[in-house]
């Protein structure tokens, strides 16, 4: 199995095969924050939903903050809220920050990240923000639950980008991304069909 330390895929994208019909990962790219002998834990970066932080969070006003919208990170706990980012200022991220990608910060969404945001980030000129996506839930794997997946040919593995994790136009984003692995699956992007490898 391609990946990191130990074969784990700690930083990886997770795509979604042509084939894979589950509704919650369909034409999903999947960003892989943690990958260990207990499992994995990773959130959908292409899937927005109709809602903003400001429709989440109470007493955004009118900050610019207010409309960042929001992604489905991942069919469990969807009550909870995260964070992706590319460098909040100095004191600003917490403490269970995690960086699975150069130059990109995870962590769960706090109230001093909601602050940061109300204040800080939405006083900065819009062309010197941070990049911020937030997300509901989160994509999750028991032990050995992700490998069994892997073997059954559910998923392509692709070292993660931050072009892709930050795409203006998520609902390109697995169609990109999938055309990174070659000729082979570009062309099945291009017919929809994924020829037997027997």
């Amino acid at each position: 199995m391609p990946g990191g330390d130990g074969g784990y895929l700690t930083g990886y994208f997770l795509i979604s095969e042509i084939g894979l019909m589950d509704p919650n990962f369909y034409r999903s790219v999947v960003l892989m924050i943690t990958h260990d002998a207990n499992g994995a834990f990773g959130l959908v970066v292409n899937r927005p939903s109709k809602l903003t932080l400001g429709d989440l969070v109470e007493g955004m006003g009118k900050s610019p903050a207010a409309s960042i919208p929001v992604y489905v990170g991942g069919p469990l706990q969807q009550d909870f809220l995260f964070v992706l980012h590319t460098e909040f200022a100095a004191g600003a991220a917490g403490d269970n920050e995690k960086r699975p990608v150069t130059g990109v910060v995870f962590e769960p969404m706090t109230q001093a990240a909601v602050d940061y945001l109300k204040e800080n980030w939405s006083a900065l000129p819009t062309s010197e923000r941070p990049t911020v996506r937030l997300y509901a839930g989160y994509s999750g794997w028991g032990p050995g639950q992700l490998e069994g997946e892997l073997k059954s040919e559910a998923w392509v593995v692709l070292p993660a980008t931050r072009e892709i994790i930050f795409h203006q136009n998520p609902a390109e984003g697995w169609a990109e991304a999938l055309g990174k692995k070659g000729p082979l699956y570009q062309i099945i992007l291009q017919t929809g069909f994924k020829p037997s490898m027997n």
